[in-house]
């Protein structure tokens, strides 16, 4: 067997790469969040830049059409959280009393079972009983799910980097993809400049997609809480509706506190809040969805379910919004630059 002997420059080279990398990665670990701050900010910048798509054709200017954009809808947030507000915290503090009363009421027949051990411990504190254990566990979740965002001041402050970023990247888009294309040899530059428009296209139906998505499954869940006549229909709602921002986790986590407090009435209007959650999810993938997009993003629901997962554990929620889109930009590359150019076969970045 024929050895061959490694250059030194050459092996020179392969080292430098391997620390170049090492560091990189590294610097991404420590600036993580800056990134992660970037993306949402491109990505609300997409959907804004639409906007201002149309704004410039009524002979608007994107110098002004993109602030306007978002300043309108900053405005309409806050008009409607303002319109909301008293029926929200009426209705927020009415579940924050019964919750309390469900916890009671679970531990009670806990204690008529043989499980009343995992609830009431020997070592415990006879006071210390399943609220106790469930407040210990939310303040461990909340330090699972808010690594990002360690103070008010730090949300504020990344949620107006994102605006600003959004805003810039809507008021020169061409700037940015001009730039990232002086990174790419000529030679592939048409390849590339096809690649980052399908991307930006891809993840501007998706984000637009989800916001509809949101306002839809939010006013149709806290209108049917409302018939069932649930306590707290609107907080509730209001809460399906953000929660559903996150695939697969939002609607499950939005749907306890719902079933919690229906409980607290009776047995079967819990059971009805299951089917209307179970009908809502049915509805918004297999009808709201599809009619929103017109050809949907052909991922794979494990890789969903995988991608959610890794990033909610590592970055927290922040992590967990960010993953869908993010997983649809990979896949849209992967396929246009290395299953369709380098092994061959014939693609589909969408499906009708």
């Amino acid at each position: 067997m024929e050895i061959r002997s490694v250059s030194s420059a050459a092996a020179l080279r392969v080292t430098g790469i391997v620390f170049g990398v090492v560091i990189a990665l590294r610097f991404l670990w420590i600036a993580h969040v800056i990134f992660i701050v970037a993306f949402l900010g491109m990505l609300l910048g997409l959907a804004i830049a639409r906007a201002a798509d149309g704004l410039e054709r009524i002979h608007i200017r994107r110098a002004f059409g993109a602030p306007l954009v978002v300043l309108a809808a900053v405005g309409l947030f806050i008009g409607g959280g303002a319109i909301l507000a008293p029926s929200l915290r009426q209705q927020t503090q009415q579940i924050g009393r019964e919750l309390p009363r469900l916890i009671d009421a679970a531990e009670q027949r806990l204690n008529r079972t043989p499980a009343k051990s995992l609830v009431n411990p020997p070592q415990q504190k006879q006071q210390d009983g399943l609220r106790g254990q469930l407040a210990r566990e939310i303040r461990n979740s909340l330090r699972f799910l808010f690594p990002l965002v360690s103070s008010i001041f730090g949300a504020i402050g990344g949620l107006v980097l994102v605006l600003f970023i959004a805003m810039y990247v809507a008021v020169e888009p061409g700037l940015y993809k001009e730039g990232l294309l002086h990174l790419v040899p000529h030679a592939k530059r048409e390849r590339a400049k096809e690649v980052l428009t399908t991307l930006a296209m891809t993840l501007r139906r998706w984000l637009l997609a989800r916001l509809i998505a949101m306002v839809l499954v939010g006013t149709l869940t806290g209108i049917g809480l409302a018939v069932l006549r649930v306590n707290g229909a609107i907080a509730l709602g209001v809460l399906a509706g953000l929660l559903e921002f996150v695939p697969f986790f939002g609607p499950f986590f939005s749907a306890v506190p719902a079933i919690g407090v229906a409980m607290l009435d009776s047995p079967q209007k819990a059971l009805w809040v299951v089917v209307l959650y179970v009908v809502m999810q049915q509805l918004e993938g297999n009808v709201i969805t599809p009619l929103l997009l017109e050809k949907r993003l052909d991922i794979p629901p494990v890789l969903t379910i995988v991608a959610v997962s890794a990033l909610g554990v590592v970055f927290g929620v922040v992590g967990m919004l960010i993953a869908e889109p993010l997983l649809a930009a990979v896949l849209v590359a992967t396929k246009m630059l290395y299953v369709s150019d380098v092994v061959g076969d014939e693609v589909k970045i969408g499906s009708g």
